[in-house]
């Protein structure tokens, strides 16, 4: 006898059996107890939670000899027949390889036949939104009002696609994913009765990977069965690739103290290993998450399910909630970045190398610096270069940066903003020698909002810029964009004039694109097409964005050229007896008389 799959052999055959949905069982019993029946179903979950399985228990339900009952005895003729998928009275169609208004035609002209041997006809569509829209408006009219012999039950992964019309004519019950706990004791049950020997710690790990879904679980454990007779959280770690709990932790700690170097040795080994480069950032991403949730509520078991709260215990205080935050939204963008880039692990590189250098152009990681910033002049340290600080005078060799030394305001309600584009400033700040033994003034500013509120005003409009400079390709991705969502909205004449234009640099929050064309540039500085520039800039990037038109190499802003002065008219002689032929030359060419 041919090798009948685990999921296959275990599918459920009566309500019992069917793992998980509580809710879902009970509705449907009391519905076959009670003989209340609707007349079409539609069950929606995510896939692998049984929503076919329950069709078919439904349908054995309604037509056992023993029946409606909700309890079939699956010895009788129409039981095995449903069990065997050979009945005449359930028909079993797959919208997505049958979704056109044919073969719904098709369906609706059997609905006129009685059943062959039970009391139903039942007609199962799964994965029902796949229908197109001739063929929902040829089942609708159908679907209102059946036959009384004829149910319809509607299986689907996204009730969101399916039609209103649809919806109402049905009663409708959501599949919830399986518990992890659920799916264990489960798999411990099916592994025992197929002589399957599998450790606690591997049947878990594999309820976790199938995210809910049953059918997904037991395809996993047949797929480790035949890999070892004992299965082991490491073998099935082998044949899913996922990164193992010690190696994972071994890696985000590396990224906790920002040590660049044994971060980039973990993903090489990783990589090594046969290890998928996106597995391994999602994994990173999981364990961040469970981080922050550890730090927030520790009473929440959920992050237990991907480390021990020993092990959270000892990672937590590498990172803040910022820190945390700002590494998530890298994370997910390096993700995102995977689907299109032909060299993935240089994605990866670049993102680890973000995540210990705590850089990123996100709101999340900002806050994260601006938090590191003050608390380094909060110590008495004024901040310099990335990873070096520089202390403040107590020598008179030593250079310190000084700050000037104006009133400064609270740094309460300081938008990030204008923190973020002021910070290049304060990084680049020339160093100079200070005078030996000067102490600092009482209204010296001690936080980085006051620092940062001390520092020169830069210049409102800079021609002469370099080229290419500060995260430029965030620049040109916004700019892109920009252009985009304009033409979207049908702002033709201002696309026209953009268009002209060409990033220059992104830096300090400042973007500044250049034109060839002077009056372009003029025109993009006026503040109705600015403004409007910098508000969709502002819903792209989630942070005021200012936008610096400038002709680049220009040293000064275009000039209009100098109007050219008429000279005055000489004062006219009156000449008396001029004749005809010289007056009509002088009225044609103008210019004045004079009598020689």
């Amino acid at each position: 006898m041919a090798y009948v799959a685990l999921y296959r052999r275990w599918r459920p055959q009566d309500f019992d059996t069917l793992v998980g949905q509580q809710a879902v069982k009970t509705a449907l019993s009391n519905a076959l107890a009670s003989g209340r029946i609707a007349h079409a179903y539609l069950f929606a979950g995510p896939r692998g939670t049984g929503k076919t399985s329950t069709a078919r228990i439904l349908a054995k339900a309604l037509n056992c000899d023993k029946g409606p009952t909700a309890h079939p005895c699956g010895e009788c003729l129409n039981c095995e027949r449903i069990t065997a998928g050979a009945s005449m009275d359930v028909i079993e169609i797959d919208a997505a390889s049958n979704r056109g208004i044919d073969e719904i035609k098709s369906l609706r002209d059997q609905t006129a036949y009685a059943p062959v041997n039970g009391r139903y006809k039942v007609f199962i569509i799964d994965e029902v939104h796949m229908l197109s829209t001739e063929a929902f408006n040829a089942l609708l009219k159908t679907l209102e009002e059946p036959p009384a012999h004829v149910i319809f039950i509607l299986a689907t992964t996204d009730p969101h696609k399916i039609p209103a019309t649809i919806h109402s004519r049905c009663q409708r019950f959501d599949f919830r994913r399986v518990t992890v706990e659920e799916i264990t004791d489960h798999l411990a049950m099916v592994a025992e009765k197929s002589s399957i020997t599998a450790d606690r710690e591997a049947l878990r790990l594999i309820a976790i990977q199938s995210e809910g879904g049953m059918r997904d679980a037991l395809s996993l454990l047949d797929q480790c069965g035949v890999m070892t007779q004992q299965i082991t959280a490491a073998t099935v770690r082998e044949v899913l690739g996922i990164v193992g709990r010690e190696t994972l932790r071994e890696l985000v700690q590396a990224i906790g103290r920002q040590d660049l170097s044994a971060t980039l040795a973990k993903l090489n080994f990783l990589l090594e290993q046969g290890k998928d480069v996106r597995q391994v950032l999602t994994e990173a991403a999981e364990y961040l998450r469970a981080l922050l949730l550890y730090k927030a509520a520790p009473s929440y078991q959920e992050v237990y399910l991907t480390d021990t709260a020993e092990a959270l215990a000892e990672s937590a205080p590498l990172f803040n909630n910022d820190r945390l935050m700002a590494a998530e939204e890298r994370l997910h963008a390096a993700l995102g970045e995977l689907r299109w880039t032909v060299r993935p692990r240089i994605t990866a590189e670049l993102c680890l190398f973000d995540l210990c250098r705590q850089e990123g152009s996100t709101l999340a990681a900002l806050a994260m610096r601006v938090a590191n910033l003050e608390s380094r002049l909060a110590s008495g340290v004024v901040p310099s270069e990335f990873g070096q600080s520089i202390p403040k005078a107590n020598a008179p060799s030593e250079k310190v940066q000084e700050l000037p030394k104006q009133k400064a305001p609270s740094q309460n309600g300081e938008p990030a903003s204008k923190m973020k584009a002021s910070l290049p400033n304060l990084e680049a700040a020339p160093k100079t020698e200070t005078k030996p033994a000067v102490k600092p003034q009482a209204s010296q500013p001690k936080t980085l909002a006051s620092a940062l509120t001390d520092l020169p005003k830069a210049q409102a409009q800079v021609v002469e810029v370099e080229e290419y400079g500060g995260d430029f390709a965030t620049g040109e991705e916004y700019w892109s964009k920009a252009l985009e969502i304009l033409a979207a909205e049908k702002k033709i004449a201002m696309v026209s004039c953009a268009k002209g234009g060409k990033v220059v640099s992104y830096h300090g929050g400042v973007l500044r694109v250049g034109f060839k064309a002077a009056f372009q540039c003029d025109r993009m500085n006026k503040e109705d097409y600015r403004k409007v520039f910098e508000d969709v800039l502002l819903r792209i990037a989630r942070q005021s964005i200012r936008l610096e038109c400038v002709v680049p190499g220009a040293a000064k802003p275009v000039a209009k050229a100098p109007v050219k002065k008429e000279q005055a008219p000489l004062p006219e002689t009156k000449v008396e007896n001029v004749p005809d032929a010289v007056k009509k030359a002088h009225n044609i060419f103008g210019g004045t008389l004079h009598e020689l």
